[in-house]
């Protein structure tokens, strides 16, 4: 005598699109991948005054250092006229005056000073998040996604970005951040930072 076999069950039919979603905890479905949330989701945002503080900081530190070369640079530059005098709207000078060299002197001095700023402020924003000012202000720039230092690349197209585009059009680009919900600027956009309290 045989026994009849019940043939197996039908699969279940596939989910609708938008249909309930998977109970907390379990595996997201596949093709989805599952929420983490971002390093820097614990950290308050620093906001415009905190900023601006730390970008005035910045000018007049930085500025300093500038001015530690340009004023040798500059005494260089004026004491290549020192025989030259002035006749009416010209400026006589012996034989020989100014001194080229001395003025090329001077300005490479002055040059260099730019460089040296430049080259510690990128540095600094890059490998740590924090140049002079912000770091007595208080605030640091990180990845949005990461919570780490940017990095030096995006420090460098970050600033340029920021002077070309940011500041342009009433300084829009910088006050984007009062009515961003993350409180980013417009370079903040273009790398991905956010800048965070410490």
């Amino acid at each position: 005598m045989t026994v009849p076999i019940d043939p197996p069950p039908p699969p279940p039919p596939p989910p609708l699109s938008g249909g309930a979603p998977p109970p907390y905890g379990a595996a997201p479905p596949p093709g989805y991948q599952a929420y983490s949330p971002s390093p820097v989701d614990g950290h308050e945002r620093a906001g415009f005054w905190q900023r601006l503080g730390g970008y005035l900081l910045d000018g007049f530190l930085y500025g300093l250092l500038i001015v530690a070369f340009a004023i040798p640079g500059g005494y260089l530059i004026g004491s290549a006229f020192n025989n030259c005098v002035s006749v009416g709207d010209k400026i006589v000078c012996p034989a020989g005056e100014p001194n080229g060299v001395q003025i090329g002197l001077g300005g490479l001095l002055i040059a260099v000073g730019f460089i040296v700023v430049i080259v510690l402020y990128i540095r600094s924003l890059g490998k740590t998040g924090q140049t002079w000012g912000r770091k007595i202000a208080g605030v640091k720039v990180v990845g949005e996604t990461t919570g780490e230092p940017i990095g030096i690349g995006k420090a460098l197209g970050r600033q340029l970005f920021a002077s070309f585009i940011s500041s342009q059009i009433f300084s829009l680009g910088y006050l984007w951040m009062l009515w961003d919900d993350k409180n980013q600027t417009w370079h903040d956009k273009i790398v991905g930072s956010v800048v965070i309290k410490v």
